[in-house]
């Protein structure tokens, strides 16, 4: 599942903010509430949190001005996808030691 962080509505008077700096590389996984990038307006310079843990996916560019609302990158998962296959390859490498041992167990006898 993926999350669109979107620019938050950081005052009534503020429409735009830049992108000033991303804290965080394309591809790391993220923590929830772990400081991403830092946005400014023309008011003020703020930090912006992940919504949620996953897999970070920067869709707006450093310098970038970006209306408040829009979307400026995408959390994806939470660490299950990179689990999940760790585990379906668990039995299969249970099946291939307990094959193994079962060929190697009449040679034993010989």
């Amino acid at each position: 599942m993926s999350v669109q962080v979107k620019v938050p509505a950081v005052g009534e008077s503020i429409s735009e903010v830049t992108i000033a700096k991303w804290l965080k590389n394309e591809g790391v996984h993220v923590e929830q509430d772990e400081i991403i990038c830092e946005l400014e307006s023309d008011k003020a310079t703020f930090e912006l949190p992940a919504e949620t843990a996953g897999t970070l996916k920067i869709i707006a560019k450093e310098g970038d001005t970006i209306a408040v609302g829009d979307v400026i990158c995408e959390i994806s998962g939470n660490g299950e996808a990179k689990a999940a296959p760790a585990k379906a390859e668990q039995p299969a490498a249970a099946k291939n030691e307990a094959a193994s041992a079962q060929t190697s167990a009449p040679a034993a006898h010989n």
